[in-house]
């Protein structure tokens, strides 16, 4: 039972890995992994049926089981802490910090064009505020992904003196660093625009940055891509633990 789920698992990955880069591109982020995870859950498939593992002692049968069901749920915890993180839209702030996409040229790509539009209808009904657009120039880019987002809330009407562009930016973490720098106002109520999968981890990555009163509006992520970015997520997380 459990090689035919590997192998339709291991089918899947080579089909979602076609549709990733036939909506985002050959460079996105973290596609790579699905062909390897298609791999991986194919060796599988066929391992767990081998006479060399038939013919292991039941107790190892059972090891293994136990750490596939612990990773199982491992998983299934991330997820679920990621998927909840409650999106703030009608708190008030000082300042919006708006986190940075792909830029392709001078165009947002399809993640930083949800983050932008979010970030307008916010910036539209809360004209107090002041937003800190964050994030460098990628590959493939002609101007930074801050500027971009900058040009794209001046098209729709939100006044330049509201816009703040910090052009350095190239990790979350450096996005809350070097977003201080544009601050004046002692201990600001501050709100983090990004996409939904990212927002659990920004908002611990805030607090690590010395943010105390920090909240985030979530972005929609295409729908295409949310499998991708939600497992993409979940190892970022990871990751951000092992190296504490």
């Amino acid at each position: 039972m459990i090689s035919i789920i590997l192998f339709f698992i291991s089918v899947f990955c080579i089909i979602y890995y076609g549709i990733v880069i036939l909506y985002s591109g050959i460079h996105t982020s973290f596609v790579k992994f699905w062909p390897v995870a298609a791999m991986i859950t194919a060796f599988f498939a066929v391992f767990l049926q081998s006479n060399f593992y038939l013919g292991l002692p039941s107790i190892i049968h059972l090891l293994f089981k136990i750490f596939v069901t612990l990773i199982t749920i491992l998983f299934l915890i991330l997820l679920t802490m990621i998927a909840t993180t409650r999106s703030k839209e009608n708190e008030e702030a000082d300042y919006l910090i708006v986190l940075g996409a792909i830029v392709r040229g001078e165009k947002p790509s399809n993640a930083l064009r949800e983050r932008i539009q979010t970030a307008y209808n916010y910036l539209a009904t809360h004209e107090k505020c002041i937003a800190i657009l964050s994030g460098y120039q990628n590959q493939n880019a002609s101007i930074s992904q801050g500027k971009c987002m900058q040009k794209e809330l001046r098209n729709m009407g939100i006044p330049a003196y509201r816009l703040l562009v910090e052009n350095d930016a190239r990790t979350t973490l450096e996005n809350f660093q070097f977003s201080k720098e544009y601050m004046t106002r002692l201990q600001p109520k501050v709100l983090v625009v990004t996409s939904d999968f990212h927002l659990y981890r920004s908002l611990k990555i805030a607090k690590k940055c010395g943010y105390t009163n920090i909240k985030g509006i979530s972005a929609k992520t295409p729908a295409p891509l949310i499998i991708h970015c939600y497992i993409r997520e979940l190892f970022a997380i990871i990751k951000d633990f092992l190296r504490q």
